[in-house]
C-alpha cells in the first residue's frame, strides 16, 4: 500500500525476503501551467515559452561534500558504481513531464551517506521562470521489481520566484535506508553552481 507523504516526513526502506534492499524507481514530475486562446485552453508545453526543468540527484558523501562525478542528471546518466541511473524524461501532450531515475541501495558504497533529489528552473532561454508557475509537482518511489508504489510526495507549498527545489533525500541509517521529503526552494540554481560547463559537453546525453 502506497503511503502519502507530507513536508519533513520521512519512511524507511524495507528489505526483500533475502534481507536486500529492493531496487526502486524514482518519478520527479509537474505539469505546464494551462492559458487562455479564444476561449480554449491548452498548455504551455506547446509553446516558446515552456519552462525546462531538470531534475538531479547529488551523492554525498560522509564528509558531507559532492564530486562533478557524484551529480547524477542527463548530462552524467550513470554514477561510476553503477547504483544510480538516470533513465531519461518522459513529455505527454497533456502537459505533463516526468524524469525517471534508478536506485539500487545495495550497491551504494559505503562512504556516501546520502542521495539528494532537486530541480532547478534552466536559466538557458532567459525567460524569468520559476517553481511557481508550474503545477502539481510531485516525487514517487516505486519498487523497481513490482513496480508497486511505495510512497507519493506531493509538493504543497507556494514556490514562487524559486528556481531550486530540495525534493527530498534519501538517508543511510543506522539499520539501511530512509526516505526524507523535505519540500524547499532557493532563489539560486544551486545545481548550475555545482556543475562546469564543459560537463554539459562533453557528457550530454540525448533525451
Amino acid at each position: 500500500m502506497s503511503i502519502n507523504l507530507n513536508d519533513g516526513q520521512e519512511i524507511y526502506l524495507q528489505k526483500n525476503d533475502e534481507g536486500l534492499f529492493e531496487k526502486i524507481r524514482i518519478k520527479i514530475g509537474w505539469q505546464m501551467p494551462y492559458k487562455s486562446c479564444n476561449g480554449l485552453w491548452f498548455s504551455d508545453f506547446f509553446e516558446h515559452n515552456y519552462i525546462e526543468c531538470h531534475a538531479y540527484m547529488l551523492m554525498y558523501r560522509e564528509e558531507m561534500t559532492v564530486d562533478h562525478e557524484d551529480i547524477i542528471s542527463y548530462c552524467n546518466s550513470e554514477h561510476y558504481s553503477q547504483s544510480v541511473r538516470y533513465l531519461g524524461k518522459c513529455l505527454e501532450d497533456s502537459g505533463s513531464v516526468s524524469e525517471i531515475m534508478l536506485i539500487d541501495p545495495e550497491k551504494i558504497p559505503e562512504q556516501y551517506s546520502m542521495i539528494v533529489f532537486m530541480v532547478d528552473v534552466s536559466k538557458v532561454n532567459g525567460q524569468g521562470h520559476h517553481f511557481g508557475m508550474i503545477r502539481n509537482a510531485y516525487m514517487n518511489i516505486s519498487d523497481e521489481e513490482n513496480t508497486q508504489k511505495i510512497c507519493h510526495y506531493n509538493l504543497s507549498g507556494r514556490y514562487d520566484g524559486m528556481t531550486s527545489m530540495l525534493i527530498g533525500a534519501l538517508c543511510r541509517c543506522k539499520n539501511g535506508w530512509e526516505f526524507l521529503a523535505i519540500g524547499e526552494g532557493s532563489t539560486e540554481n544551486i545545481v548550475d553552481n555545482l556543475i562546469k560547463p564543459d560537463l554539459y559537453e562533453d557528457s550530454a546525453i540525448a533525451i
